[in-house]
């Protein structure tokens, strides 16, 4: 039986006519759940981005 908790990647392989499936480090993105090897910023020869400070330390200051 699947483990259906665990996410898989859903980048679709053309050349190989199939999904990659790796679930080892996958992350949500807006395409979908995807491994280190297919995250937007690498399909597009880009290094991943920083982590800023987050949306909630500037929502923090605004309300003072």
């Amino acid at each position: 039986m699947k483990d259906t908790t665990r996410p898989e990647c859903t980048h679709w392989i053309g050349a190989e006519a199939r999904h990659c499936k790796e679930a080892d480090g996958v992350r949500q993105y807006i395409s979908g759940p995807r491994c280190p090897l297919h995250t937007p910023s690498t399909l597009q020869g880009k290094p991943e981005p920083q982590p800023g400070p987050g949306w909630p330390i500037h929502r923090m200051q605004e309300a003072k």
